[in-house]
């Protein structure tokens, strides 16, 4: 079976906590504040759940910063430039997945700091130094009352193709009493896929929806670079997600997936428990079965 991989980038934000206590002999109900310190770690790595009922895997991310608490450079193949306040650069520095040499370079475009464009070019080239394919990929971001709306993808094919852009996938977001409640998805390969979502009802927990098959993970190239540059996020935190297909995929998907949450004692987001089932109209050929409690880990230094 042929897993797909995900790249995915990273920001680790400290949650204060302050409490008090009052000496329960004191008349004259005296308060001592105490501030606990929060973290000064940050996060150096995501793992992401592998298990062999998993519809799709995405390997360990491990990221560096600059003197600016900003990440510049994800595992050893993925390098980030900040050029001003609405420009973002981006380059592979190799690729570990297949034998020939591939090189993307990006340009993130954003404003009010949200992305509002990504421009892509890749060029493909055999070992002995051949070009035999470019893409180019234009994808543009819209937002609505500050939440993502709408991502159009569009590209690209010179060599292999005739160089005209194609749309390759849309997807439209539906937003509910200030969460992402709904994602409907059209693309070449699935059809129309429509994924609901439920959410509970305390606030939301930074990065506690960074796993799979969660509203902005469905993103192309979604990576923590980009998490907190998609719009608002939801006001509360996911519980379950269910994919509704106007086609059973060929390949093996994900049908329901439930979410919990484990937090670090400096509040930050430690684990997220992923149970769930896969659906695929070619069981003989893909494993079915349900999973449990599959980690995603967060691990900070």
């Amino acid at each position: 079976m042929k897993f797909q991989k995900l790249s995915l980038l990273p920001l680790a934000l400290m949650v204060f906590s302050l409490y008090s206590c009052s000496s329960d002999d004191s008349s004259e109900s005296d308060e001592e504040v105490v501030i606990v310190t929060p973290a000064e770690e940050k996060l150096v790595s995501v793992s992401n759940p592998s298990g062999s009922n998993m519809a799709y895997m995405q390997d360990k991310q491990e990221f560096k910063y600059d003197d600016q608490k900003r990440v510049n450079l994800v595992g050893y193949y993925f390098s980030i430039s900040y050029v001003n306040d609405e420009l973002i650069e981006t380059k592979t520095l190799g690729d570990d997945v297949s034998n020939a040499d591939i090189e993307t370079k990006s340009s993130i475009t954003l404003k009010n700091k949200n992305i509002t464009s990504i421009i892509s070019n890749t060029v493909y080239k055999r070992t002995t130094g051949e070009t035999y394919s470019i893409e180019r990929d234009s994808t543009v971001y819209s937002y609505e009352n500050e939440y993502i709306s709408k991502i159009v993808h569009y590209q690209k094919r010179s060599i292999t193709g005739d160089g005209k852009y194609r749309l390759e996938r849309q997807m439209d977001f539906q937003v509910t009493n200030g969460n992402i409640t709904q994602v409907k998805t059209n693309d070449p390969y699935n059809g129309i896929v429509v994924t609901n979502y439920t959410y509970d009802n305390t606030p939301n927990i930074l990065m506690g929806d960074f796993a799979y098959e969660t509203p902005l993970s469905l993103v192309r190239g979604y990576n923590i670079l980009m998490h907190d540059k998609l719009g608002k996020r939801s006001a509360n935190n996911i519980v379950t997600m269910e994919n509704i297909f106007t086609e059973t995929p060929i390949q093996i998907c994900y049908e329901k997936i439930s979410y919990k949450r484990v937090l670090d004692k400096s509040g930050r987001i430690k684990e997220i428990l992923l149970s769930g089932n896969s659906i695929t109209s070619n069981a003989a050929y893909y494993p079915l079965g349900k999973f449990t409690d599959e980690k995603v880990i967060f691990e900070y230094k």
